[in-house]
C-alpha cells in the first residue's frame, strides 16, 4: 500500500498579520470526509479557498527535494504539509494525474477537479517573496479535488486510482493556463476550448477560460499572486 499522511489545520492569525488554515498538522486517526472536505479541516477564505470543487488539496511529497536544491539554505522547512496540502502520498504527480481522475480513498471517491492555483498567502505564510510564482512556472503546484462519495478515512487506509478521468494532465492544464517559466501561456483558443469543455474541470476555471475565450485576453493574476500593500 502507498505510503500515506494526512494533514488538516484550523484557521488562526499569524504575527505577521496573515489570518489562514494554510498550518497543517499530521492526523492519524480516522475522520469523516464531507461534500467540502476532512470534518476537522477550516478554509479561511471560502471563495478562492474550499468548496466543493476545492475540498482537498494534493501534493507530491517528491517535489520537496527539488525545493531543497532550490533552496537549499532553508532545506530543513520543506516537508510534507508546508504548502498546506492536505493530503501526501508517493507516486503520484502533476504529469500522471488528470483532470477527472477518481480515487478511492477508505470508504470515499474522490475526483481531481482542478490543479491548485497558487496564491500569495504562501509567500506570507512561509516569508518567502515569489515562491508561488515559481510554484505555478514550474508546474509544481498540485492538485484539488471533489468529493463524490463522503464516508470514514484514514492515513492507514487504502488510497488508489479507480477510474481514470479526462486525457489532459494536471501538468498540462498548468502549462494551458499559466504557461511556465520560459514562456506565458500562449493565446490559443482552440487549447483554451479544449480544456474548457472537459466535463470534470471546476467550475471557477470553466468561467476564467470562458472569459479568454470572449475576450480574447489573458486574465491578470497580480491580485493573487502580489503580496497586497499594507
Amino acid at each position: 500500500m502507498r505510503k500515506l499522511r494526512v494533514f488538516s489545520g484550523r484557521v488562526k492569525t499569524y504575527a505577521n498579520g496573515l489570518t489562514s488554515a494554510i498550518g497543517k498538522s499530521e492526523i492519524m486517526l480516522p475522520l469523516m470526509l464531507t461534500p467540502t472536505g476532512l470534518a476537522s479541516d477550516e478554509q479561511e477564505m471560502k471563495r478562492h479557498h474550499g468548496g466543493p470543487d476545492r475540498a482537498l488539496l494534493q501534493y507530491p511529497p517528491a517535489h520537496y527535494d527539488w525545493w531543497k536544491k532550490r533552496i537549499p539554505e532553508h532545506s530543513a522547512r520543506f516537508e510534507p504539509a508546508l504548502f498546506g496540502e492536505n493530503l501526501s502520498v508517493a507516486g503520484f504527480d502533476e504529469g500522471d494525474v488528470h483532470i477527472g481522475d477518481i480515487f478511492s480513498w477508505g470508504e470515499a471517491l474522490i475526483q481531481v477537479s482542478q490543479p491548485r492555483s497558487p496564491c500569495y498567502r504562501l509567500d506570507m505564510h512561509l516569508d518567502w517573496p515569489g515562491l508561488a510564482l515559481i510554484m505555478q512556472q514550474q508546474a509544481c503546484c498540485g492538485w484539488l479535488y471533489r468529493v463524490l462519495k463522503t464516508g470514514m478515512v484514514s492515513n492507514d487506509m487504502p488510497f488508489s486510482l479507480a477510474a481514470q478521468g479526462s486525457n489532459i494532465s494536471i501538468k498540462e492544464a498548468m502549462f494551458i493556463m499559466f504557461g511556465n517559466e520560459h514562456a506565458a501561456p500562449a493565446h490559443d483558443p482552440v487549447i483554451w476550448r479544449r480544456l474548457m469543455e472537459t466535463e470534470t474541470l471546476s467550475e471557477s476555471w470553466k468561467q476564467t477560460l470562458a472569459r479568454r475565450l470572449e475576450t480574447g485576453a489573458i486574465e491578470s493574476w497580480k491580485h493573487r499572486l502580489e503580496i497586497p500593500s499594507a
